[in-house]
């Protein structure tokens, strides 16, 4: 997924609007299936540590792995948080599941997700509605007080933002 090729292949699947709905889905799908294993992954890897926990140490197992997830997404974050605004929602749905495995991983900072997750708390899906209203109180219950911070945020930019716009 680092790869030169399949990573110009992939942002392209995720960016060009005439890529079929399925190629685009496949990509995402192909993101979340990498994301699942190696969280499997990483589960076998504690509970093989914490056999071997006074001979081994836990940081040394966990960082190679999880960093390496994390530089994966980072090359994506972007493309896979802008599917959420695409006009099929099979799309936005697996979006959406891959951001929750992101969330859940701890592989970005949730600042950067948060509202794209508060704008598809108004998907006309309600079903991606109650998902992306999950993950918003569960990091709110992670990190009391971060969201209506970033809310807080996010419309000041907006503000900010018109008001360039209203001068030109």
């Amino acid at each position: 997924m680092l790869g030169q090729d399949m990573r110009e292949l992939y942002i392209d699947l995720l960016t060009r609007k005439e890529v079929p709905v399925k190629m685009r889905c496949q990509v995402l799908r192909n993101m979340l299936m990498y994301l699942m294993e190696e969280e499997a992954r990483m589960i076998k890897a504690d509970q093989e540590w914490k056999k071997l926990q006074n001979k081994e140490d836990l940081k040394k197992m966990g960082d190679i792995q999880s960093g390496m997830a994390s530089t994966i997404i980072q090359v994506y974050i972007k493309q896979i948080l802008e599917s959420f605004f695409h006009h099929h929602s099979q799309v936005r749905m697996i979006a959406l599941s891959v951001i929750t495995l992101i969330l859940r991983q701890g592989l970005v900072h949730p600042v950067q997700i948060v509202p794209y997750l508060i704008s598809m708390g108004t998907d006309s899906d309600s079903t991606i509605r109650a998902k992306a209203d999950q993950q918003v109180q569960e990091l709110d219950k992670k990190y009391p007080g971060f969201i209506q911070v970033t809310t807080i945020n996010t419309r000041q930019t907006s503000r900010v933002t018109k008001i360039g716009t209203d001068r030109w």
